[in-house]
């Protein structure tokens, strides 16, 4: 019988160890997030990156994502929240960001990280965003996607038909050239309308009815958080936004079907001159039909004076506060809220800036006309803009409203009363 040899004996114990403890040592964080780092989109192409430069620095960490529906993830995440399976990060829309910390699901990231910055690091990033999850000291959240609702338009169309989009300063204005960028064949067929507009409950973006009613009063809920959409503002503007249906344009009745996500794919196939549109989908717009093609407008007003208010949506991104991995994780959304990250957002992502030094650092870029919506959405959010309250939930409100414009646009109801039934129903959900 050979004896067994000691040393080889020590050495194979030894890269056993060094292998478990390798192992053991290696964290997998799981992130949800509607972008797939697979992808060619320009949002996805700058996460990609960020993931491929933060495992170069941190070879324990690796990040896993897992793509979810946009519409469906803060929900989804709840659910999974409250039987204790939830993703280490999560991204949270707008609307339900007060349901989500109310929840205890996320973690302040001040113990995590945020302890370590420097007062002017953290002044740097310091807007109305970063106040909004700001709850009674902790922050449970940041925001890396800032997204501003306005029109994006053809420039193409508009220089086909004469029309200069920076003189579209009234309502007046805005209709005139929606009328005039319809266009109708010989037959009487539209091929092409003016504005798209969308009314499904399915993936929706805020309509024109909330500039229109905010132009008017102060906002879309009263201070209790009870809807304030029957008002005389609200059925004016419910009246205003159904009219522009029509079989001759210029906006169809199809409309009550569509999603935001068919208006984007009408507009690029180029059946809409404009569309009600999110600012971070303009740089997926223009690598589908070129930047030259593709404009970014904020909403007129009733005077001409200014803008009307728009809201400003995005995504806040926080740890689960059930995470076994907190710290990696909180690693890794410290460095996507980075100044480096923050630059690959805007020059990738053609995202709007989270960081005020991100601008200055950036003055050429910014200066490109390609890139022009980038300081139009900024300084919508800037100077014209509504965030949705957190004090009291409010989801689903944006599909409230667009069934009311379903029951005047299809059923002919009054507009009066469809925003009342949309009321009600907002309030058996919510309250």
């Amino acid at each position: 019988m050979k004896r067994l040899n000691l040393k080889f004996l020590l050495t194979a114990l030894g890269v056993a160890a060094m292998l478990w403890s390798t192992a053991a040592a290696q964290q997998t964080v799981t992130m949800w997030t509607f972008l797939n780092p697979t992808g060619t989109a320009p949002r996805e192409v700058a996460l990609a990156q960020m993931i491929t430069d933060f495992e170069a620095e941190n070879p324990d960490i690796t990040i896993l994502v897992e793509q979810q529906v946009w519409d469906q993830m803060t929900p989804k995440f709840l659910a999974a929240h409250s039987v204790g399976n939830a993703p280490d990060i999560i991204w949270v829309s707008t609307d339900l960001l007060g349901d989500v910390i109310d929840s205890g699901s996320l973690a302040d990231l001040n113990g995590l990280f945020m302890n370590d910055w420097t007062d002017d690091y953290r002044a740097d990033i310091t807007d109305s965003y970063y106040e909004l999850c700001n709850v009674d000291g902790s922050q449970y959240c940041l925001f890396t996607s800032r997204n501003y609702i306005g029109v994006l338009y053809r420039k193409d169309f508009f220089e086909e038909a004469g029309i200069d989009a920076a003189e579209i300063d009234t309502w007046a204005d805005f209709r005139a050239a929606a009328e005039a960028l319809t266009v109708i064949d010989d037959g009487g067929t539209v091929t092409r309308w003016g504005f798209g507009q969308q009314f499904s409950p399915d993936f929706p973006d805020p309509q024109m009815y909330v500039p229109l009613v905010l132009e008017q009063q102060p906002d879309i809920f009263n201070e209790d958080g009870t809807p304030a959409w029957a008002t005389e503002a609200g059925v004016a503007a419910m009246e205003e936004m159904t009219s522009y249906v029509s079989p001759q344009g210029p906006t169809p009745p199809a409309s009550v079907n569509y999603s935001a996500e068919d208006l984007y794919e009408l507009y690029a196939a180029g059946r809409m001159a404009m569309i009600t549109g999110a600012s971070v989908r303009v740089s997926t717009m223009q690598q589908q039909i070129g930047a030259e093609n593709v404009g970014f407008m904020l909403w007129p007003s009733q005077d001409g004076e200014g803008n009307a208010p728009s809201p400003a949506l995005g995504w806040g991104v926080g740890v689960w506060s059930g995470s076994d991995v907190q710290e990696a994780a909180g690693a890794f959304l410290d460095y996507m809220t980075g100044s480096a990250a923050d630059q690959l957002w805007v020059e990738v992502g053609g995202q709007i800036p989270m960081r005020q030094g991100t601008i200055s650092a950036m003055e050429e870029f910014f200066a490109e006309p390609a890139n022009e919506y980038v300081i139009a959405a900024a300084e919508g959010i800037t100077n014209n803009s509504w965030v949705a309250p957190i004090a009291f939930p409010i989801g689903g409100y944006r599909q409230d409203l667009n069934q009311a414009a379903q029951d005047v646009i299809l059923h002919g109801a009054d507009p009066a009363t469809a925003l009342e039934e949309a009321e009600a129903d907002f309030l058996r959900r919510n309250q």
